[in-house]
């Protein structure tokens, strides 16, 4: 801690400011009877309204040994080989997740991944981001399947497309 004094003079408040400030610049560290702001909140919405839409109708289509998982980070699903020295690639998959997952019910092993696909993903940047996305999943050797995102979804459309995508992943 470093202390400053300086004369006072009356009615002059600027020393004492500017003390505070400089304490503030070299001791920044909260004093333990001073709460600790912690800048976060909870978020209004966990899922868009389509993802909501698409998860009842596949929450509804799937069996009891499947199990359905909500936006899944890939640092989650996958790992880095020799993580020590592929940061980068560690960094990528753990700025990333997908929409949905589906796993065994007895093992919570990953058999496929759903991604929605909004408007954004026309751009770009998202395109360059899916692609990667793809390649992860196809080097692991787990299936991704993209669906069309929409204000609704037809049961057994959506019942057909996960089916043949887990039958083809064999």
């Amino acid at each position: 801690v470093i202390k400053i004094s300086m004369p006072r003079r009356k009615n002059d408040g600027l020393n004492e400011r500017c003390l505070i400030i400089l304490n503030r610049l070299f001791n920044n560290k909260p004093k333990a009877s001073e709460p600790v702001s912690l800048p976060y909140g909870k978020r209004d919405h966990f899922l868009s309204a389509a993802e909501i839409s698409f998860y009842h109708v596949l929450k509804g289509v799937l069996g009891d040994d499947i199990e359905l998982l909500c936006k899944v980070r890939l640092g989650d699903l996958f790992y880095v080989h020799r993580p020590h020295e592929n940061k980068g690639a560690r960094n990528r998959l753990d700025l990333k997740h997908i929409d949905f997952v589906l796993c065994e019910a007895k093992t919570m092993n990953p058999v496929l991944g759903i991604e929605l696909d909004d408007s954004s993903h026309e751009r770009q940047s998202r395109k360059d981001r899916d692609q990667f996305v793809d390649d992860v999943f196809n080097k692991a050797g787990l299936k991704i399947l993209h669906i069309k995102a929409a204000r609704g979804y037809v049961p057994e459309d959506i019942a057909r497309e996960v089916s043949e995508a887990l039958q083809n992943n064999g």
